[in-house]
C-alpha cells in the first residue's frame, strides 16, 4: 500500500494502486481467487474499488459456500485535493439461503442522521424490540422501526476511527468460522497496520495544533512555518 504521508499523485492512479491493495489481501485470506479492480464513477469525480463485474465474493464454510460478501469503496481526493480518502464503503454479508443482508459495515462521509460509519444486523431480539417498542410508543419519532433491528445503525468511531476491511474479515473467520488460507492473520495485521497509519496521518492533519503540542510533551521540538495551515477539521472529530 501507499506511503499514506505522501500526496496521491492522481485520483485515478491512486485508487488503482489501492485495488491492488484490496486484491492482495483478499487473495491472501479467503480461498479462491478474487480480482479488485478500480473503475470511474458515472459523476466521474470518484472511482469505485470492487469485484470485477460486480460480483459477490464467496464465503466458504468447509468448502461450501453458504454466503457472499459485497464489497466497494468509492475513493476521492481529501479537501486539499492531494490526499486519497474513502467518501463511501460498502461491506455486506448475504446468505445463500435467501440473499438477504446478515450484517452490513456502512461508511457515508456526508451521513447526516445516522452515524457516518456503523454497523447494521438483520436479526431480530424479543428483548430489545420490546424497547424499541415501547419507546415508539411514547413518541413515534424516537424510534421509526421498532420491530426491525437491521433499521438501527451502530456507531462505530465515524471517519477516523471506524473499522476496516481487514478487521471486517477477522471478524467472519474468527466469529463466524469462515474458511480461510494460511497465513492469514499475517496478511490481516499487515494490511490493518497501513490502513491505522494512514488513518492516523489523517487525524494529524485534521488537529495539527493538538499533534504538535502532544508531541512537545513527548520531548519533540516542533515548531511552526509561515506555510502550515493548521486550522482544524472539526467535522471530522465531533460527527458520530
Amino acid at each position: 500500500m501507499s506511503d499514506p504521508r505522501e500526496p496521491a499523485e492522481s485520483l485515478e492512479g491512486a485508487s488503482a494502486r489501492f485495488a491492488t491493495d484490496i486484491e492482495d489481501t483478499l487473495v491472501g485470506v479467503l480461498p479462491g481467487s478474487h480480482r479488485i479492480v478500480s473503475r470511474r464513477a458515472p459523476d466521474l469525480e470518484r472511482y469505485v474499488v470492487g469485484p470485477e463485474g460486480r460480483h459477490d465474493i464467496p464465503l466458504l464454510v468447509g468448502g461450501e459456500v453458504l454466503a457472499t460478501l459485497s464489497l466497494a469503496m468509492f475513493l476521492s481526493l481529501d479537501r486539499s485535493e492531494t490526499f486519497l480518502k474513502t467518501v463511501r464503503s460498502d461491506f455486506i454479508v448475504k446468505s445463500t439461503l435467501h440473499r438477504q443482508p446478515l450484517i452490513r459495515l456502512d461508511y457515508r462521509a456526508d451521513m447526516d442522521r445516522a452515524p457516518s460509519a456503523h454497523w447494521q444486523f438483520h436479526a431480530e431480539r424479543g428483548a430489545f424490540s420490546h424497547l424499541l417498542a415501547r419507546a415508539h410508543a411514547l413518541d413515534p419519532t424516537r424510534v421509526n422501526m421498532p420491530h426491525d433491528l437491521g433499521s438501527l445503525h451502530i456507531p462505530v468511531g465515524g471517519e477516523r476511527f471506524r473499522p476496516c476491511l481487514e478487521d471486517f474479515l477477522q471478524f467472519l473467520i474468527q466469529e463466524c468460522g469462515i474458511d480461510r488460507r494460511d497465513g492469514w492473520l499475517r496478511v490481516l495485521e499487515e494490511g490493518r497496520r497501513r490502513w491505522r497509519l494512514r488513518q492516523l496521518a489523517a487525524t494529524i492533519r485534521d488537529a495539527q495544533d493538538h499533534t504538535a503540542d502532544v508531541l512537545r510533551g513527548l520531548g519533540w521540538a516542533v515548531e511552526r512555518t509561515d506555510a502550515v495551515d493548521s486550522e482544524e477539521y472539526r467535522p471530522a472529530l465531533v460527527h458520530w
